[in-house]
């Protein structure tokens, strides 16, 4: 019999929030391996905007935060302290925005010829 030491993601949805007033917002749905435990459901509840339904965690963020967001439930699944900003790895690429606040202005490369 295999025991899981911490619950891992299943599944991921990415929804539109058509409601009134979203402003751009999409729901995140993560579906996880098995429903969580009291202090893991405390542990990722301590994410802004994230509500937890058994095996189901919810999340409401702008489109372009569902990439850290879902490093911060990673983690918090994984029970490691949550970080501010996930850094990227080598070669990875960054949203604009991401280098907005990083400061840090990316190189141009011309365009390829036609």
């Amino acid at each position: 019999m295999v025991i899981p030491l911490f619950a891992r993601v299943a599944g991921f949805k990415i929804e539109n929030a058509w409601r009134r007033g979203s402003r751009g917002q999409v729901r995140c749905t993560a579906r996880l391996s098995r429903a969580l435990r009291r202090e893991e459901a405390e542990r990722v509840q301590r994410l802004v905007e994230t509500s937890v339904n058994g095996s189901e965690v919810v999340h409401e963020c702008r489109p372009e935060e569902t990439e850290d967001w879902y490093a911060k439930l990673t983690d918090a699944l994984a029970g490691m302290p949550t970080r501010g900003e996930r850094r990227a790895a080598v070669g990875e690429r960054r949203t604009r925005r991401a280098r907005r606040k990083a400061g840090a202005n990316p190189p141009r490369f011309p365009e390829p010829a036609a």
